[in-house]
């Protein structure tokens, strides 16, 4: 059972998946970026805004999780190989936190 979880640890630890999680993060952000409006003084403002929310933060939660796992997939190819920070992986998941609050806040709709 235990050999399972190693490989299961070794398989997250390659360079393609870390790489792999980050691009997938990126275009996450990308494409929660083009749906900003929903949220801004437009979206806003409509008798579906709350649905509007919900859609937002179900991308900015998956654009975060895949971030996460990114820098927690190369944090574990660091212990391996000396490999540099993934400062991208760490950039993007303190953006993503920014994003939230602002979110709760009501902080896009002005």
């Amino acid at each position: 059972m235990e050999q399972e979880q190693n490989y299961d640890y070794d398989m997250l630890c390659k360079p393609a998946t870390g790489t792999a999680l980050a691009v997938a993060s990126g275009l996450s952000f990308f494409f929660l970026c083009m749906i900003l409006p929903l949220v801004g003084p437009a979206g806003s403002r409509v008798d579906h805004a709350a649905m509007n929310k919900v859609a937002f933060l179900g991308v900015l939660l998956i654009t975060f999780a895949l971030a996460a796992l990114s820098a927690f997939s190369k944090l574990g190819r660091r212990k391996l190989d000396a490999s540099p920070l993934p400062l991208f992986s760490f950039g993007l998941c303190a953006v993503c936190l920014l994003t939230l609050v602002i979110l709760l806040f009501d902080g896009f709709a002005i």
